[in-house]
This record gives structure tokens, C-alpha cells and sequence, in this order.
């Protein structure tokens, strides 16, 4: 079976062809190995896996399937497959490659915490048109303008950074979809600030440090220090969190009684995520204003950039790639990753899109061995062509 990309995709694939005793042989037309897939820090979704049993996590596929359908996918055969096999192949991920996937975040979207050119071939694609912008794109303060730029993991939203403008005010749901924190942005007044307090700093420092190294995220060691360099009074600082503080213990009394509509469903008590009608009810290392003035922060000046492409080739359930013409799959051929399109819809929740490599990445490695070998369970491993033989040497 021959993989084409050595992504996590590309690499789940070929690593299931030979756990079904074939023999893959993979390309990548760079010198290394990983794709976008090194790129990506949030981390991957799961929904029943042995780490969320350990932790009594009350998640399930059913709930995951709802989240994705609601996040943007709009093929619900495919969201299914994405969903209903994430636990086994992240647990797949931890046993047989022996990964720490020990921690466990809930990002934005989420209820529960969790180039091959084909139209070439007369492939069929879909989504195209749907371009993931993401909110945090890093802001170098020495190189604003940079066209290129960092991209904040959203488990820093995760672990309870909030989103501040220009006036030193928060206006969204920071747990919110990524188009909806987009959206929001365009409304206000930037340059926008992501704030970490110091346990939220604590619970991903490696990422804080990181950024902080790379000059595109500083620390202040008190509150006022941000104020000052933000221009803004800091009782404004202390307001909002107090405000968040405030909400956050409301939330936490009374979860259903709230006056503003949340998201994903039900209601809160945050006020400005509230007003636009998709409010915060889930809340993270909150601190109450009074602790604002000494508080350490990291913090990181952020806006929009482009993200993840939704479009691809077109594919059923098995991650066979569609012929334009026929409306039937191309025999032999196959897709996964972000060259694949339809699973995501118009939007992604975080953490979908490794989830989507391993996924449909052994979909297509299993489908392609059957394909090849026959319908068996296990493959008679095959001989190693001369070819193959003479490049391995």
C-alpha cells in the first residue's frame, strides 16, 4: 500500500497496514516526517477514552457527535466515524506508541472536557470554500505586520486565559466556536489581549514559556504592570475579573438560572459573553478582582489569521475518495487528513483535526489492505519487491 503524506494521518495509515501484516510504502516530499501535524498543540479529541473513565468524565460519542454536528460538519455519516472511533484510536495512540495523554482540557465547541492533487485523477472535492480562521494568531510586537505568524493553542483558552480589547473589557465567550470568537473580534476594538493568570500559566507553562521565548508573549509580574503597558486604569483590569469571578460562582449555584442563552445550550450568568447570545457556563482558574493588582500574567496581543482548510476530496465513510463524474469511489483510492474534505463541515472544533488523522488515517489504511490483500482480518505479509529491497539499502 503505498501512503502519499507522512503527517499523523499518512503515518496512522501506514502504521495500520502493517499492524494487518502488509507492507506500506510511504512518501513525503519533505526531508522529514510530521506535516502540519507537528504544528498542533491543543492537543486531540476523544469521547469514552480510558484517561476520561479514570477521571469519572461523564462523555460518550453520542455527546461528541452532537458537539461536531453542532460545531459546523454537516455530514452526519462522517461525523460518526469521527466520533464514534475516537476513543479507541486515541487509546490506540497511548498503548501502542506509548503517548501521555494524560491530561485532559475542554475546548471551545466542546459540552464534556475533550498535497496530493486530486482533481488530476477526476476526483471529486467538497467544502472548498469554508477556510478556518482562527482568533489567536500570535502578534510579534517588534513585527506586527509580519504575514506569517504564531498561532496560540486554544488550550490557553482552555486552561482559563480571557480575551480582552483595547479598553481593557472582555466581550466573548472565550469557550466559544473559533468563527464566533473571530466574529466577536471584528466587532471591538482591538489590539486584543489573551491573559493568563498564574494558575492558568502554571497548568501550561511549557506553551507560555515557549511563546514567551519567541517574543510574541510577555510576562508581567503584577497586574498593574499590564495596565500600565495597556493603557488602561486598573481598576478596568480588576472589573472584569471580578465581573468573570462573579459570574463564574452564580454559574456554579445556580447553573440553569442565569438570564442570558449559553453555548452550547442552557443559560449563564456572564454578562458580556451573554449579550451575544452564545455566553460562557464553563469556567477555568478564575481569580476575584481584589487579587488583579499583584497577579502575575502572561499575556500575548493576538488576532485573526488563517488556520485549517475544510475542504478536500470528497469521501465515504470508508475514506474512499469520490469520482466527480460517476458519484462512485475511485477504486484504490483513498484519503485522510486535512486533504480530506466533508468531515468537518463549515467549521472545526479544536482538537477534531488530529482526531480526523488517526481516524479516518486507519479507516483508509484498513480499507486500502482489503482492497489489496482480500477480505481477511490479517494479511499474509507480502514480499519485499527488489526494488524496495535495492532503495532500503
Amino acid at each position: 500500500v503505498i501512503v502519499v503524506g507522512g503527517g499523523l494521518a499518512g503515518m496512522s495509515a501506514a502504521n495500520t497496514v502493517i499492524e494487518l501484516g502488509g507492507r506500506s510504502l510511504l512518501l513525503d516530499k519533505s526531508s522529514f516526517c510530521g506535516g502540519n501535524s507537528t504544528k498542533a498543540t491543543s492537543g486531540i479529541n476523544g469521547a469514552g477514552t480510558k484517561t476520561q473513565k479514570g477521571k469519572s468524565i461523564p462523555d460518550n460519542a453520542e455527546i461528541f457527535i452532537a458537539d461536531t454536528l453542532k460545531g459546523g460538519a454537516k455530514k452526519p455519516e462522517l461525523a460518526k466515524v469521527l466520533c464514534a472511533n475516537s476513543a479507541a484510536d486515541v487509546d490506540w495512540l497511548v498503548d501502542k506508541f506509548d503517548l501521555d495523554l494524560s491530561l485532559v482540557a475542554r475546548l471551545g465547541g466542546h459540552s464534556q472536557p475533550r498535497t496530493h492533487r486530486g482533481k488530476a485523477i477526476g476526483a471529486a472535492t467538497i467544502d472548498l470554500e469554508w477556510v478556518q480562521v482562527h482568533p489567536t494568531g500570535l502578534v510579534k510586537p517588534d513585527d506586527p505586520d509580519a504575514k506569517v505568524k504564531f498561532l496560540a493553542a486554544e488550550a490557553l483558552r482552555g486552561v482559563g486565559g480571557i480575551v480582552l480589547d483595547a479598553n481593557g473589557d472582555r466581550f466573548c465567550n472565550e469557550l466559544g466556536r473559533r468563527d464566533y470568537v473571530t466574529g466577536e473580534m471584528w466587532k471591538n476594538k482591538p489590539p486584543f489581549r489573551l491573559c493568563l493568570n498564574r494558575a492558568a500559566a502554571d497548568e501550561i507553562i511549557w506553551h507560555a514559556k515557549h511563546y514567551t521565548g519567541r517574543g510574541v508573549m510577555k510576562f508581567y509580574a503584577t497586574g498593574e504592570d499590564l495596565a500600565k503597558d495597556m493603557g488602561v486604569p486598573l481598576q478596568k483590569l480588576v472589573d472584569a475579573h471580578q465581573k468573570h469571578f462573579e459570574a463564574a460562582k452564580k454559574q456554579e449555584k445556580d447553573p440553569d438560572g442565569g438570564p442570558f442563552p449559553a453555548y452550547p445550550s442552557g443559560k449563564t450568568w456572564d454578562e458580556p459573553s451573554g449579550k451575544t447570545g452564545s455566553g460562557k457556563k464553563f469556567f477555568h482558574n478564575i481569580i476575584d478582582g481584589s487579587k488583579v493588582p499583584t497577579e502575575p500574567f502572561y499575556v500575548a496581543i493576538i488576532t485573526p489569521v488563517i488556520h485549517y482548510c475544510m475542504g478536500g476530496l470528497e469521501c465515504t465513510v470508508d475514506a474512499e475518495c469520490i469520482d466527480k463524474k460517476t458519484g462512485k469511489p475511485v477504486p484504490g483510492l483513498y484519503v485522510a487528513g486535512e486533504a480530506a474534505g466533508g468531515i468537518h463541515g463549515n467549521n472545526r472544533l479544536g482538537g477534531n483535526s488530529l482526531l480526523d488523522c488517526v481516524v479516518f488515517g486507519r479507516v483508509a489504511g484498513k480499507a486500502a489492505c482489503k482492497f489489496t490483500f482480500g477480505a481477511g482480518e490479517k494479511f499474509k505479509p507480502c514480499p519485499i519487491p527488489k526494488e524496495l529491497k535495492e532503495l532500503s539499502k
